[in-house]
């Protein structure tokens, strides 16, 4: 689990992702949840905003322009000590096996769970909170979803 240094601050989450309308709505859920954001379009600036940034999670896709999902995180892993260090939560549309999804939560020291887009917006918040350790539980961040918002029946999942 991520240990959040920041006491003072909500946590950063760097969101590393080529689709502007998942990067758009994920920053939207997340800002509602009063984490702080910073974003990035293609792996190149992944690395750059991991370094510059210091996240306390980052959430990445594996298709990526520039550089890939696969060699973003193998960058952090190099780079420097810290970024080494900064938990990675894979949320992509690459069809992949269940068995490559382990292997990579299994060899990749820095990368924490392999998410399948599309995920409701009521499931990726709650993994959120499990993976910063915010001391919300589920329950409390599915009540908070379901009181009426501006998005309704026409709410979208991510990445759907």
């Amino acid at each position: 689990m991520a240990v959040i240094s920041r006491k003072d601050k909500p946590p950063l989450i760097l969101i590393v992702d080529s689709d502007k309308e998942v990067v758009k709505l994920l920053r939207e859920y997340l800002s509602v949840e009063k984490f702080r954001v910073s974003e990035a379009f293609d792996g190149i600036r992944g690395v750059l905003h991991a370094l510059n940034d210091n996240p306390d999670l980052i959430i990445t896709e594996l298709n990526l322009p520039r550089l890939s999902g696969y060699e973003l995180i193998k960058r952090l892993q190099v780079v420097s000590k810290r970024t080494a260090q900064i938990p990675v939560l894979i949320l992509s549309s690459k069809a992949i096996s269940p068995q490559e999804q382990q292997g990579l939560v299994n060899l990749e020291p820095n990368v924490i769970e392999f998410v399948p887009k599309p995920i409701t917006h009521g499931a990726f918040m709650v993994k959120i909170h499990k993976i910063l350790g915010t001391g919300v539980s589920e329950k409390e961040v599915l009540s908070r979803l379901e009181k009426p918002r501006h998005l309704t029946d026409g709410e979208k999942s991510i990445g759907g």
